[in-house]
């Protein structure tokens, strides 16, 4: 089984980091530190608030080449709070209009502003998503995965493609965070209590055994 290569006690430690820095960006929205929530919230000052734009160094240039960058994102961050279902999260990402953050980057905020409703659509979900798809073929999910690496795309159809995707993970994570939570309680590890946290701290561990 897929799952089985990890050590349950990192995917923890990675899911602790996670919910924390989610606590320090609803602190810093409520608080209106909108530069410094714009920093944490893209992965800038620290990775664990957004692997997305960190991983891709997007970021800093989202903070570049949008007008009022720190603003818009403050703002964003307030609607995705809000949302009462994840997938009003895809539209609502692509009508703030911000140069290069899109439904990875975008889609990783809304959990960790919004973890119990919303969840990560980035290269880790995704390709774990695909791994289970595929029944432990790691080859074809990497040849289908690609279909969904580029995070520059503004066409129409790359929106429609990742809202798909987006919507298929709703039904997904939450398996994939029960299969977790069964091998950590074997291995006498306290799943973590937000599913969509849990089942993202499962996808980064699991992509980066296989991928880095």
């Amino acid at each position: 089984m897929p799952l089985s290569v990890l050590t349950w006690s990192e995917v923890k430690s990675i899911y602790d980091d996670r919910v924390a820095v989610h606590r320090k960006l609803l602190n810093l929205h409520r608080a209106g530190v909108s530069k410094t929530f714009a920093e944490l919230a893209l992965g800038i000052s620290d990775p664990t608030g957004n692997y997305s734009a960190a991983e891709h160094n997007l970021g800093p240039q989202i903070m570049r080449e949008n007008g009022r960058a720190q603003n818009r994102v403050h703002a964003l961050a307030g609607d995705l709070k809000d949302v009462q279902r994840g997938t009003d999260a895809p539209p609502i990402i692509y009508g703030a209009g911000l140069s290069k953050l899109k439904i990875g980057v975008g889609s990783e905020l809304s959990c960790m502003m919004n973890p119990e409703v919303c969840w990560v659509a980035n290269t880790r979900t995704i390709w774990t998503h695909l791994v289970f798809k595929h029944r432990g073929n790691i080859k074809r999910a990497n040849e289908e995965l690609a279909l969904y690496r580029n995070e520059d795309e503004t066409s129409e159809m790359a929106y429609n493609k990742w809202r798909a995707i987006h919507r298929e993970l709703a039904g997904s994570l939450p398996n994939i965070a029960a299969d977790g939570a069964r091998k950590a309680k074997a291995a006498r590890v306290r799943a973590g209590a937000i599913v969509y946290i849990w089942a993202d701290a499962i996808c980064t561990s699991l992509y980066s055994h296989h991928n880095e």
